[in-house]
């Protein structure tokens, strides 16, 4: 069984299927988040990406305003 701690050390790039999985949100929410302006993901093909570094400092920056989402 692979956990988050294999995941985020074996991978640097996620798909939104596996940052919803990484985040422990749904997929929806995550295809939401990547359709954000400002939000640091990149298009290869069809197929949309965002590198793990990029995401956790997005996630930094932007709790504030994830938190008063949730909280609306």
């Amino acid at each position: 069984m692979t956990t988050i701690n294999d995941l985020v050390d074996e991978k640097k790039v996620f798909t939104p299927k596996e940052a919803a999985e990484y985040l422990g949100i749904g997929k929806t929410v995550a295809y939401a988040m990547f359709k954000e302006p400002g939000f640091p993901c990149f298009q290869i093909g069809r197929r949309k990406f965002v590198m793990w570094g990029d995401l956790y400092s997005w996630l930094k920056d932007n709790k504030s305003v994830l938190t008063k989402e949730r909280n609306d």
